[in-house]
């Protein structure tokens, strides 16, 4: 009795099994049909292209380099998460990086550097220009040039680490330990 029981549930999980996998395959087939999208009501990267030179004066660190800037919010737990993290993955690379911080809040903005200054140079940054840049979104990795325009946006740390191996550790760009 068992036993039976045992065996019709295997036919029904192999049963169920086959009935997943041919409806995947059409849908799979339906999606193939479906037309390509054409437009983008607005760019996902809106900061590419644009010169952050022109907007704040960055530090020698980053200066006449490609580099990383994180552009961050001192009231944002992520941010702090993702400074955290990047400083960790970037001991390899030894790349050029600074942190833009948000300062519209003068208290918020001293306690984030007092926490992260000894680590990386923190650049003081007003929402004003934020918006100028294109940033909508905390935390944001930016991968500048040595003019200081902006090649690529990041979200993530993995995302960024991913690309900076693949551009930079090609064009031995890197200061690799």
């Amino acid at each position: 009795m068992i036993f039976t029981s045992y065996i019709v549930l295997a036919l029904g999980w192999g049963i169920l099994s086959a009935q997943i996998v041919m409806f995947l395959k059409k849908l799979k087939m339906e999606i193939s049909f479906l037309p390509q999208a054409r437009y983008r009501s607005k760019p996902i990267q809106q900061s590419v292209g644009k010169s952050i030179g022109d907007m704040l004066a960055l530090p020698a660190a980053v200066k006449d380099k490609i580099s990383v800037l994180l552009v961050s919010s001192p009231t944002c737990p992520p941010c702090h998460e993702a400074l955290s993290e990047f400083l960790r993955e970037n001991e390899r690379w030894q790349l050029p990086f600074a942190c833009i911080t948000e300062a519209d809040e003068a208290e918020y903005f001293q306690k984030f550097y007092d926490d992260y200054n000894r680590f990386v140079d923190i650049i003081p940054f007003y929402r004003k220009n934020l918006k100028r840049l294109g940033i909508t979104k905390f935390p944001t990795f930016l991968v500048i040039n040595q003019e200081g325009v902006v090649l690529r946006e990041f979200l993530l740390v993995p995302y960024l680490m991913k690309y900076l191996a693949q551009t930079i550790g090609k064009t031995g760009a890197g200061n690799e330990k």
